[in-house]
């Protein structure tokens, strides 16, 4: 059984905790003081740059400037999820989670302090010699990990999984591309990499925590009006490809809510239900509404971007958050990997988003 977030979840992915005073990035994990809230707080900390919400902004679903390091001839035969043209819905089951957690199981192994290190790189023309090396050394294993989830792209039967494990391939593979010229702004390419990752991350051990059954108390989301299309998984296009008026409006339906939940953010949500303080409960029945708001704005953005792939993610992020509201006063720790999926989901597209502004 997995641990709930309120203690390290596994992975490469996150940062050295406990976060005090909240850290200025989106990558870190909760200590279980600083619940999976800190998450959303890392990602305004360093994430609260001007976004013209009038200015010239566009989804397009190309590239982004990234290669591959293999082809492939991809017909939809060839991928489970090609014929999931239905609602996104809480996944209760996903055959590729095992593989997916061994892979950012093995990456945690193999620079273990480069959460803390990319914080500070400055341009590759002043990097160190270990800086040099231990990016050169990161990146590499960023791009072999990538090559790896394309099967499990291809393998997954649902199709939100598969379109986060594209991002999760195509971020990593531009972050590695970045690394010859490398500018403080590519950081957001590896920001992306992490909160698409630890997106899949939530999921599965939702999966595994059984807090993914809360998916029971949901009506189901609507059908979407067009899906993407099932193209070649390891040929990914960008979820984001500039930062326009959509991502503007989600990257203020987050702060709204950081703004808002102050006293959540602090809270122990290790705690059940039943052995909660009266302020223990007060606060966290107080958070529901705000955590629905949120996941209602990831949604109808996500609705109105023209951008079927986003419009999933803001679907699927409105999800979690709502079947971590429906626990209500029977919460349970595990309960907390929905809102960290919720949570994760729309760090990613915040850190696409200021990937998008270079």
């Amino acid at each position: 059984m997995s641990m709930p977030p309120q203690q390290r979840p596994p992975g490469w992915q996150q940062g050295p905790w406990p976060p005090q005073p909240p850290p200025p990035l989106p990558d870190f994990a909760p200590d279980k003081k600083n619940t999976v809230k800190w998450l959303l707080i890392a990602v305004a900390v360093l994430l609260v740059v001007a976004v013209t919400i009038g200015a010239t902004l566009y989804f397009t679903r190309d590239n982004g400037g990234g290669t591959s390091t293999t082809s492939s001839s991809v017909v939809p035969g060839d991928i489970a999820s090609a014929n999931d043209t239905g609602p996104v819905a809480i996944i209760t089951e996903d055959p590729t989670c095992d593989a997916f957690i061994d892979i950012n199981d093995s990456n945690a192994k193999i620079q273990p302090d480069w959460e803390s290190q990319r914080r500070t790189l400055g341009p590759a023309a002043q990097w160190t010699a270990d800086q040099r090396s231990q990016v050169q050394t990161v990146s590499t294993a960023m791009r072999n990990s990538a090559d790896k989830v394309v099967d499990l792209a291809k393998r997954t039967p649902h199709r939100v999984m598969r379109e986060l494990y594209e991002q999760y391939i195509v971020y990593a593979r531009a972050y590695a591309d970045s690394v010859n010229n490398y500018v403080p702004g590519d950081n957001f390419l590896a920001s992306a990499d992490v909160s698409f990752g630890n997106t899949v991350t939530g999921i599965c051990n939702s999966i595994t925590a059984k807090s993914a059954n809360r998916s029971l108390a949901l009506e189901p989301a609507a059908k979407p009006e067009s899906v993407p299309a099932a193209n070649d998984p390891n040929k990914p296009a960008k979820v984001v490809s500039a930062s326009d008026a959509t991502c503007g409006a989600w990257i203020s339906n987050e702060d709204t809510f950081l703004n808002a939940s102050t006293e959540w953010q602090k809270l122990d949500t290790s705690v059940p239900g039943s052995q909660w303080t009266p302020e223990q409960r007060a606060t966290q029945l107080a958070a529901y509404p705000l955590l629905t708001a949120l996941g209602s704005g990831m949604g109808s953005i996500g609705a109105q971007s023209g951008n079927p792939t986003l419009e999933d993610f803001g679907t699927l992020g409105e999800l979690y958050l709502k079947a971590y509201v429906s626990a209500g006063e029977s919460y349970l720790g595990s309960d907390s990997w929905l809102s960290y999926t919720g949570l994760r989901i729309s760090n990613a597209i915040v850190a696409a988003c200021h990937a998008a502004e270079g």
